[in-house]
Parts: C-alpha cells; structure tokens; sequence
C-alpha cells in the first residue's frame, strides 16, 4: 500500500546521426562508391573509439 518504486533514470536517446554524401553524381563506379563507404565507417569507427575513450575518463574520475 503506498510503496512507490522509485522511477528508472531515463537517458536521453542521441540524435540520429545523418550521414552526409559527398557530392553524389548518381554515375560513381563500384569502386569510388566502396572508397567512400569505407572513408564513412572509419570516420564512425574513429568517432566511436573518441566516445570510449572519454567516457573510460569519466569513469576514471
């Protein structure tokens, strides 16, 4: 009777991150459209690993 659980700490879902292209003419070969799905994963692998290594210092503090 009157035991309220305690509410759950809700965090705020991050923005979908819009990739952006890089002045598609619609005519690229295989070859250029894999380059550059390549260059964006590593962008997303680079920023990934920035996000780890920041909150690995926050914890630290």
């Amino acid at each position: 009777m009157g035991l309220d659980k305690p509410r759950p700490v809700l965090k705020p879902k991050p923005k979908p991150v819009k990739e952006k292209q890089s002045d598609l003419s619609g005519y690229e070969s295989a070859q250029r459209k894999r380059f550059l799905r390549a260059e964006a994963e590593e962008a997303k692998q680079e920023e990934a690993q920035a996000r780890r290594s920041l909150l690995n210092l926050e914890r630290q503090s």
